[in-house]
């Protein structure tokens, strides 16, 4: 790694924007590309990195937003730096390598998330995680607002209730790594889909079980939309529903989809993005004609 630290942090300034990564500094830095802020995020993590390895701590600081989602915690950047000084205190042999290449998973309201694998040494002990930061934005300026690793996430989120078939996402858009799960509601028809940290859980009537799926982000608002097709006793004609969390709330973007035991024999998803139209899907439906039940397609837009 190229020894240009204190160059580059001379003029990297204190950014910061949203809820969770607000405020702005006074100094800043010309990053490449403009129209491809992941030629200098990748360099950043690089610097990270370095510092982590190094533990320099002024570094690390200058690289931090305000406030920081810190491993599933919210801390001041004072917070989390002190934490960071306790840390290397308790693990003098700490070292990390980041394995492999490092991926942008997600480009949300200003907010840059990117994935990569790292292999940590800590008091003797060895392991490889699926790590990640999330940068915010201001201008041409990026801090680093969160910093976490999945099995971390699992282990602290909800108190660490997070069942195995747990589905990731970004449900709320703030960056994070989200998880929610299926619960049936005993005595009742109705089915309730977890998720960890401070989301509201989706309350699903007619439901006996099913699997929830991450649709992705299919309307561009920045979170993770949630589809299920809710498990029933009889009949093989059920309806695909879509939620988003828009406002604290949960409120369906698509009207149901009829869908037939067929359709999903064939392994035909309800439910496709259309890459053509901003804010449009493909919804794939069942439907009973002369000739049978078939699959038809058509282009709708996402409420």
């Amino acid at each position: 790694m190229r020894k240009f630290l204190e160059i580059l942090f001379v003029s990297v300034c204190s950014i910061y924007l949203l809820n969770a990564c607000s405020g702005c500094g006074s100094k800043k830095v010309d990053l490449k590309g403009e129209n491809k802020p992941e030629a200098s995020l990748v360099e950043l993590v690089g610097i990270w990195n370095e510092a982590n390895n190094n533990k320099d701590i002024n570094v690390l600081r200058n690289l931090y937003d305000s406030v920081v989602h810190f491993y599933q915690r919210k801390y001041t950047v004072d917070e989390c730096i002190k934490r960071k000084a306790e840390y290397f205190e308790t693990y003098p042999d700490f070292t990390q390598i980041i394995e492999g290449s490092i991926f942008i998973d997600s480009i949300k309201g200003g907010l840059v998330r990117l994935n990569f694998t790292k292999t940590v040494v800590e008091g003797g002990d060895k392991k490889t995680v699926a790590a990640y930061l999330v940068f915010n934005r201001c201008g041409n300026v990026w801090k680093i607002c969160a910093e976490s690793d999945l099995q971390t996430d699992r282990l602290l989120s909800s108190g660490g209730a997070i069942p195995a078939n747990a589905v990731e996402g970004d449900f709320d858009g703030d960056g994070l790594t989200d998880y929610m799960w299926l619960e049936v509601i005993n005595k009742t028809e109705e089915c309730k889909i977890r998720f960890s940290g401070a989301i509201s859980p989706l309350i699903v009537g007619t439901c006996l079980g099913g699997s929830p799926v991450n649709e992705g982000d299919i309307n561009d608002d920045g979170t993770d939309e949630v589809g299920l097709l809710p498990i029933w006793e009889s009949s093989c004609w059920k309806g695909y529903f879509v939620y988003t969390f828009r406002d604290n709330q949960w409120v369906e973007v698509l009207e149901p989809i009829s869908t037939h035991c067929i359709q999903w024999e064939k392994n035909i998803l309800p439910v496709v993005k259309d890459s053509t139209r901003k804010g449009y899907v493909f919804i794939n439906y069942s439907e009973l004609t002369d000739d049978g039940i078939e699959v038809k397609t058509m282009s709708v837009k996402v409420k």
